[in-house]
Formats: C-alpha cells, sequence, structure tokens
C-alpha cells in the first residue's frame, strides 16, 4: 500500500511541474529535459539542493531505502513522512494556483482559423 501511495504521490507532483511547463514554455521539451537531468543526477546532489527535488521525498517515503547507485553519491538525511507527504501536496497546490492564474491570462484567438 506504501508504494501505490508513493505512486500516486509521484502523479502529482510531476504532473503539476508538467503542467507549469506546458504553460509557460512554447517548446516543453528543453525544460522537461533539464528537469528529467536535475532528477536523475538527484544523488550526486549536495543535501541542500536534493531538497529541491520530487524525487528526494518520495525516496524518503519507501520502506525499503534505495541502494545509492555509485560510490559518490552524497548521503542526505530523509524527510519524515509527516512533511514529505504535506509538503508534496502543499507544494503541488501552489504550482496548480500558478497555473491556474497563468491560464485565466491567456487569450484564446479565434480569429486566426
Amino acid at each position: 500500500m506504501t508504494y501505490v501511495v508513493i505512486t500516486v504521490l509521484a502523479c502529482i507532483g510531476y504532473g503539476a511541474l508538467f503542467l507549469v511547463m506546458i504553460l509557460f514554455f512554447r517548446n516543453p521539451i528543453i525544460p522537461a529535459l533539464v528537469l528529467y537531468g536535475w532528477e536523475t543526477i538527484n544523488f550526486l546532489l549536495p543535501p541542500l539542493l536534493k531538497k529541491i527535488s520530487v524525487i528526494h521525498y518520495l525516496n524518503s517515503l519507501t520502506p525499503v531505502p534505495a541502494p545509492e547507485s555509485t560510490p559518490f553519491a552524497v548521503v542526505a538525511e530523509p524527510t519524515p513522512a509527516w512533511i514529505a507527504i504535506p509538503g508534496l501536496l502543499i507544494v503541488t497546490a501552489l504550482v496548480m494556483i500558478i497555473a491556474s492564474t497563468r491560464i485565466r491570462r491567456m487569450e484564446i484567438n479565434y480569429g486566426s482559423d
């Protein structure tokens, strides 16, 4: 059941980030690749930079910790579940508020067709 909750939180967190990328960039492939690269090298980042990544909070929730990928990996203290879950949900809510204000200000030009 824990892994189902982690999967749902991952879908919510990454879905909100990709929604904002689609709204702010005409071609979201470059920001998506940057986000993918950031999440991929997360194990090499210092602990402070790890905390601004979605994967850090998802890894903190796993019952069996994943082994570090390389000997160069930087170990960070896992975030407790009582902070990680509401933190992800609050960040998602803030991102959705930003997305909703952005979409309200967008203009649709029906005369160009």
